[in-house]
């Protein structure tokens, strides 16, 4: 990254030096070599983005989101029974197509909407809907993809941490107490909401009085910090987690 910040540096004193026409042809031939190193280099998730999306797996998650927002099955955006039944005919068909190419494509495609409308809408219940919609597709997904796990958590984006949240929800096997305890320090409560829903279904699988201890440690951490928060905390993670810490045992 150094050397390209010198390269664009170069750029723009060749720039300022000489006609722009004549300085862009001049520059693409001289620096035709690290240009091409360069966009090489571009995150592969705006690569797989920009291919193709499937039509057939669009419509069936657009599916599932509109059944939800028409039944109105679950408004708090619990994980319900059309998410699941989707969620393992994509598998399926995921696995007889041999590939899991198209599947991360929508995914990253779901996480760039995501962050887009975090931007673009005010705070309120429209955006609410809109981000609820987003993860009801997410979850469908996310049994198919469970091996990239640790690739979205690690993201710098937040609609990618949302993705990781979704996998946790749906395989409670797989989810990171730690990493969802420190979503509580560093997210927004959209965010901090469906961690808490994460942490509630990791109760349905712990087996051990000492797997519900920890469990219920990370959830009295995680309680204390929302409740810390400046101004009134977001009541439904308050809700997620305090019914959750009276169901684990002392």
């Amino acid at each position: 990254m150094e050397d390209f910040a010198k390269l664009l540096t170069s750029i723009a004193a060749l720039v300022g030096a000489i006609a722009w026409p004549t300085a862009l042809l001049l520059i693409v031939y001289i620096f035709r070599t690290e240009l091409r190193l360069a966009l090489n280099k571009v995150p592969m998730l705006l690569d797989r983005v920009k291919k193709a999306s499937v039509p057939g797996l669009a419509l069936e998650l657009d599916r599932v989101a509109d059944d939800e927002a028409e039944s109105g099955i679950d408004k708090n955006g619990n994980i319900t029974p059309r998410q699941l039944e989707a969620a393992a005919r994509i598998a399926i068909q995921a696995e007889e197509a041999g590939s899991q190419e198209a599947l991360l494509r929508e995914l990253d495609r779901l996480c760039l909407e995501y962050d887009s409308l975090r931007r673009s809408l005010p705070s309120g219940e429209k955006r609410t809907r809109a981000m609820t919609r987003v993860i009801a597709k997410m979850r469908s997904l996310a049994p198919s993809l469970i091996d990239f796990l640790d690739t979205y958590k690690g993201s710098g984006s937040a609609g990618s941490r949302l993705a990781a949240i979704a996998m946790m929800q749906m395989d409670p096997r797989a989810a990171d107490l730690a990493w969802l305890k420190d979503r509580f320090s560093t997210e927004q409560p959209f965010l901090l909401y469906h961690a808490a829903l994460a942490l509630q279904n990791v109760a349905n699988i712990c087996d051990t009085p000492e797997k519900k201890r920890n469990l219920r440690e990370v959830a009295g951490q995680a309680l204390a910090k929302v409740k810390s928060f400046a101004g009134v905390p977001d009541r439904g993670t308050v809700e997620v987690l305090e019914m959750l810490l009276s169901s684990l045992p002392h």
